[in-house]
């Protein structure tokens, strides 16, 4: 069960509008990503949408099709002298999910049967964003992309990256960003902080504490999960930035 804060708006002010080995999400549209594959079982892609085609070298010993959102492929195991001889040489999948590019380096492994999910492009993940929030005053907008950061349950439409970066603010605590997630199209960005006591006693915080231009840029909104911080324990602030794009 995720854990959930109090939100508080402390800000809402009138700010005018202005990639594969380290892979740990959904996979990007054109740009090429090296993947490992199973191969001995039956491996699955997952489209976020309908896939059109599914492109690759039958030379290479590669079977697949696709029917739907999923696409399966599977290497070509070969007996020679009563031993399998397993495939290990890379092989380029090209996939079109919803009429957009996704290309993978695929090398075979002695690895079980692995699952590979695409994201989508970014023109449907603006639409779905926009749909999303169209119907929600501007300050709805922000305590939507709050309570989602409190529980943990983003939209896969919101680009999220994750950070590691720590920010000096205050000799009593240490701040580190984890998470940078953008609503593209609507014009919000969320930064994700885990904050911790510097020393050895408790601290109290308040959203006040971190309206600060070193944690973010035209801050609109910031809520603290926890705002009794004892030795050893963390809480999580969220701070809320405009974007240069329309709302």
């Amino acid at each position: 069960m995720h854990k959930t804060c109090s939100i508080m708006l402390v800000a809402l002010f009138g700010a005018a509008p202005v990639y594969a080995d380290q892979l740990s999400g959904p996979i990007p549209p054109e740009v090429t990503t090296a993947v490992e594959l199973s191969s001995s079982d039956v491996n699955r892609i997952v489209c976020p949408g309908t896939i059109n085609d599914l492109i690759f070298s039958k030379e290479k010993g590669i079977e697949g099709h696709f029917a739907g959102s999923n696409a399966f492929v599977k290497f070509t195991i070969t007996i020679q002298d009563d031993e399998k001889l397993y495939a290990n040489t890379p092989s380029e999948l090209f996939v079109s999910c919803n009429s957009t590019i996704y290309t993978l380096i695929a090398t075979p492994k002695r690895i079980p049967s692995v699952t590979l999910r695409l994201a989508p492009s970014p023109s449907q993940n603006l639409k779905r964003n926009i749909d999303h929030y169209q119907a929600l005053p501007f300050e709805k907008k922000v305590l939507q992309l709050i309570r989602e950061a409190c529980l943990q349950e983003y939209p896969d439409n919101y680009r999220i990256t994750a950070a590691e970066e720590e920010v000096n603010i205050s000799a009593d605590l240490t701040v580190r960003l984890k998470k940078i997630v953008v609503v593209e199209g609507v014009g919000l960005r969320l930064k994700e902080y885990l904050v911790r006591p510097a020393a050895g006693a408790p601290v109290h915080v308040t959203e006040k504490d971190f309206l600060k231009s070193r944690l973010g840029e035209r801050i609109i909104a910031v809520a603290v999960e926890d705002h009794e911080i004892a030795p050893g324990k963390s809480s999580l602030v969220f701070i809320v930035e405009q974007r240069g794009e329309e709302s």
